[in-house]
């Protein structure tokens, strides 16, 4: 069964590409490059500290969005009990809960767009998402690593290099542009169905372990942990319900959060979903206000594999039955 693992999800963070505009390396020194990974800092400030330990004494500190370098993954004790994975930085060890693996990947933009668009996701640590074409133009939104939009336009900037139009579910009529290098598009292909023909599936959900687990024909299929809801009035619903509405991309705003480009939502109990949550790293202990959080990879696959199947050229798809039954306890 392929057991999505916090190790596996944090070996997604790739490599920068900064190095292709850098002098050819030596073989000895290619091959420490290739061992260095990426990662954002999504809380105020982290600590550095001396050993992989949070006792051990703070060598420094990094700060909301800095994008860190690491060079090894150590297991010990963290804050989270789900999550052992500490990453070796130069200085020191920071704890991997609040650092979200990333890539720098560019992609060659793309000057025609079929005529309903494409779906994309951002490819960089995060790119920011102007008013206009132009990187003079007024920053709307900072917009992060493997969030995902809706492409529906590719336009020259006025700084000679192609930006896209994202749609915005929220506000429809928004100007919003982005470098088109910094968001890699999705194909048709990428959304294809799993096992589509498997019609026994289901979803269970344990908020005491903090664990998704897909299932086909009482077969476990795929599992991963979650962030599940803080409580209260941010409580996840527990119950037996069906996936009724989904969407590849969902700006998702409440009283003290604003969230575009939420990737791969599958609703089942009104606004409550199991979405990509790219805004922390901290999966296996509650977070949310009542959606089922999983890593960005964890939500494509389930949006993939779960019923109703999703019409590529559309924005949502809603059914009354029919849909992956996900049970909540």
């Amino acid at each position: 069964m392929p057991n999505l693992t916090r190790r596996e999800f944090i070996k997604l963070g790739g490599a920068a590409l900064a190095s292709m505009t850098l002098p050819p390396l030596p073989a000895r020194d290619l091959l420490v490059r290739a061992t260095v990974r990426r990662g954002r800092v999504t809380t105020w400030r982290i600590r550095v500290h001396t050993e992989p330990d949070g006792r051990a004494p703070t060598v420094r500190f990094y700060q909301y969005d800095d994008v860190i370098s690491y060079f090894e993954e150590v297991e010990a004790p963290g804050d989270n009990p789900h999550n052992s994975i500490w990453l070796r930085v130069i200085d020191g060890y920071v704890y991997s809960s609040f650092v979200q693996p990333v890539e720098v990947h560019l992609n060659t933009p793309l000057q025609h767009l079929p005529f309903l668009g494409l779906w994309g996701e951002i490819s960089t640590p995060y790119t920011d998402a102007r008013s206009a074409p132009s990187p003079e133009a007024r920053r709307v939104y900072r917009l992060y690593y493997s969030s995902v939009y809706r492409i529906v336009e590719s336009v020259w900037g006025d700084d000679h290099r192609i930006w896209y139009r994202l749609y915005d579910n929220l506000i429809p009529h928004s100007e919003l542009y982005v470098h088109a290098e910094h968001v890699r598009p999705i194909y048709p292909e990428d959304l294809a169905p799993i096992s589509p023909h498997v019609y026994d599936k289901r979803i269970e959900v344990s908020l005491a372990e903090q664990l998704l687990t897909a299932y086909e024909n009482d077969e476990p299929v795929f599992s991963t942990h979650i962030s599940g809801g803080l409580g209260g009035d941010r409580a996840t619903p527990t119950g037996y319900f069906h996936i009724n509405f989904k969407s590849p991309s969902r700006h998702m705003v409440g009283e003290d959060y604003n969230l575009p480009g939420v990737p791969f939502d599958s609703y089942f109990w009104g606004s409550v979903a199991i979405h990509g949550a790219y805004w922390h790293n901290d999966f296996g202990r509650p977070r949310s206000h009542g959606c089922v959080n999983v890593p960005s990879e964890a939500a494509r696959w389930i949006f993939r594999w779960s019923r109703p199947l999703f019409p590529y050229d559309r924005d949502h798809w809603r059914v009354t039955s029919g849909g992956t039954p996900v049970i909540v306890y």
